[in-house]
């Protein structure tokens, strides 16, 4: 009888722990959730800035006009007084256009900056009086970007590349000559949006 006993608690203990490792395969082998985000492809855009490293993260095309940024494609709805542009369906930013420049406000209509363009020269500000403004210049061989008097950075379009202060912020994917791709030496202003500035005040030039 004690035989029967000891057989019989041997017997649960071997299946308990099949059933405890059963479990366990189950559990290790079931799908995670996808986590990944969907990447962006730049095949279609007229020009692709990337880091120095190669990194690619964002470009433009000018018609039709779409941006890419923040791993984002921003498709666009044009009217003669404005641009809106969307992704995935809604509504993200919109440009509207005034006699000497533009707008660029957010998805709400808020103000983000005011574009003012000159013959000679581009002032960026993000407010509608324009005080404070940045402002962009050819000098001969460089760009200075001057903010009151003030110069900030000194800019240069060589080999594919936007250097700024002597040191290179991003690589296009061709020559560029346009003193407005100084736009993108701005780190005052969010990396998305100089993007949207640029690409618009490219196609009004």
């Amino acid at each position: 009888m004690k035989k029967f006993y000891i057989l019989s608690l041997f017997s649960l203990i071997l299946v308990f722990g099949s059933c405890k490792e059963t479990a366990d395969k189950s559990t290790t082998s079931s799908p995670t959730e996808n986590t990944t985000t969907e990447e962006v492809s730049y095949s279609d855009a007229q020009v692709v800035l990337s880091t120095p490293a190669g990194e690619e993260i964002g470009g433009f095309s000018l018609s039709p006009m779409t941006i890419y940024a923040g791993n984002t494609k921003y498709t666009s709805k044009n009217k003669s007084e404005k641009h809106k542009y969307y992704t995935h369906g809604d509504l993200a930013f919109e440009v509207k256009f005034k006699s000497d420049g533009f707008k660029l406000r957010d998805k709400n209509s808020a103000l983000l900056w005011k574009i003012k363009m000159y013959p000679d020269k581009i002032k960026i500000s993000d407010n509608e009086e324009n005080t404070n403004a940045f402002e962009i210049k050819r000098y001969e061989e460089k760009i200075k970007i001057k903010q009151n008097d003030d110069e900030l950075y000194t800019v240069a379009l060589e080999d594919a590349t936007i250097s700024a202060n002597d040191t290179v912020l991003y690589k296009l994917s061709a020559n560029q000559e346009s003193y407005a791709y100084a736009i993108m030496a701005l780190k005052e202003i969010p990396e998305q949006q100089r993007i949207f500035i640029l690409a618009e005040v490219l196609a009004q030039l």
